[in-house]
């Protein structure tokens, strides 16, 4: 990715104090025009319900679920957090072309003039935030299709067999916060890096409640990873599905 470029689309939206204020997000028109032609930056999207779809289709028939699979496995160590995205878009984005009835995801009629810019900052940044929003899945995996995925090393998959691990410790009642925390003796990352991982894991169905209809704890930013408990522990028929070369 072209330093420049990414460096364009990050003081647009993030600064030393955290996040720019709307009224300051503004790019110079040539700046903007140089991230836009090096794919970081956007114009004003418009799309319609059923073209989004569609397009969606053909991503993820072109996307191959080993090339997500490995992403995820290699953004444990190169910390590259576009790669560990596309693993939680795909799984959302197979849910919305099979039609599955749990209907948890985001899909508007239509969408106009929508900044992808601040979705792909987020997806830059963090891995995404919005998982859960048809829209991002679509850039998401459209910039990741046009990616060179390499295969992961024996690191990134003995850290991922760890943290499979420590999932597998986890105590009845649990919540995620608490695994979050356990997290950090194995995997070696901020909070919210490991907030999102745990996001992304659950998006997959890795985590995967065994019931919604459970207390949670007033406030917090969690959504595909609310209702996990530390008895659900880790769905391994989605761990092989996703990551069966490794068995």
């Amino acid at each position: 990715m072209d330093k420049k470029a990414k460096d364009i689309l990050f003081k647009t939206y993030w600064t030393s104090a955290g996040w720019t204020n709307d009224e300051n997000r503004k790019t110079d028109p040539v700046d903007f025009d140089y991230a836009k032609s090096k794919g970081v930056m956007f114009d004003p999207f418009s799309i319609g319900k059923t073209e989004l779809v569609d397009n969606l289709k053909e991503l993820v028939n072109k996307i191959s679920k080993d090339d997500v699979s490995n992403a995820f496995l290699c953004s444990l160590t190169n910390k590259q957090f576009e790669l560990r995205s596309a693993i939680g878009s795909y799984a959302n984005a197979l849910r919305v072309v099979n039609g599955d009835t749990d209907k948890s995801w985001d899909l508007q009629e239509k969408y106009v003039d929508e900044d992808l810019n601040v979705l792909n900052f987020e997806r830059l940044k963090w891995g995404g935030v919005r998982h859960n929003q048809v829209l991002y899945n679509y850039l998401d995996l459209l910039l990741f299709s046009k990616l060179q995925i390499d295969k992961p090393k024996k690191d990134d998959i003995q850290i991922f067999s760890k943290i499979l691990k420590v999932v597998s410790e986890s105590q009845i009642g649990e919540y995620p916060n608490k695994l979050r925390d356990r997290l950090k003796d194995v995997y070696k990352s901020s909070k919210d890096e490991r907030s999102n991982l745990l996001e992304i894991l659950a998006c997959c169905k890795i985590l995967q409640p065994a019931s919604y209809d459970r207390p949670t704890i007033g406030r917090n930013d969690w959504h595909f990873v609310e209702y996990w408990r530390g008895e659900d522990k880790y769905d391994s028929k989605a761990v092989y599905y996703y990551f069966q070369r490794l068995f």
